[in-house]
């Protein structure tokens, strides 16, 4: 049997660099109520991202759990100036898309909402992972458009989602990313380093 992984990163003190969409006010609403449906009619146990840490990660740069040999902080101070450009670059030439997110599910780290991936999407996150490379190694995006709801604190049975349907679909545009360091996981503190704009242009 499957089971939940508690998540060790919840509420630490970290040090990560990411790629993200974040949704404006009108969608946070929305995925507010769709953490309180699944909330109320699920026994399982959930820790609650937070509304304000709410996103969809487009690429991670680098992520809060250790990669490498040397610390984070090393990692971007030798790095970020350049990943910053080259990302950038990658975004301008991709058009703004639309995110449709119409299914909740669980795994065994997450319950999470999630979308069709984009097309536009799709290529920037090939382009990126294509692009960066440090040490042998380069960023792989999540295989998903999502973004996670909860996280567990219990090692348990992975549980079935109950919510309420009215709930979904939740529709987004994305005419922007932002790049950010967060220094608090999930998401709960971060430090905005650019937010480009999507234009579509080569």
């Amino acid at each position: 049997m499957i089971r939940t992984k508690i998540d060790t990163l919840w509420f630490k003190r970290c040090c990560a660099f990411h790629l993200q969409f974040l949704p404006d006010r009108e969608a946070l609403s929305k995925l507010c109520a769709l953490q309180d449906s699944v909330e109320r009619d699920s026994a399982a146990a959930l820790a609650r991202v937070p509304a304000t840490s709410l996103h969809m990660t487009v690429v991670s740069l680098v992520k809060a759990a250790a990669q490498f040999s040397i610390a984070n902080e090393e990692i971007w101070k030798r790095n970020g100036e350049r990943w910053m450009e080259i990302v950038e670059r990658l975004i301008d030439e991709t058009p703004p898309f639309e995110l449709h997110f119409h299914e909740v599910a669980a795994s065994e780290a997450a319950v999470f909402v999630k979308a069709e991936e984009p097309a536009a999407l799709r290529r920037l996150r090939s382009a990126i992972s294509q692009a960066i490379c440090f040490d042998e190694w380069r960023p792989i995006p999540p295989r998903i458009a999502h973004m996670t709801l909860f996280r567990f604190f219990a090692e348990e049975p992975v549980p079935a989602v109950s919510f309420d349907v009215g709930c979904l679909p939740i529709r987004v545009r994305a005419g922007s990313l932002t790049l950010l360091e967060e220094r608090v996981y999930p998401n709960v503190e971060i430090n905005i380093l650019s937010q480009p704009l999507m234009r579509g242009k080569s």
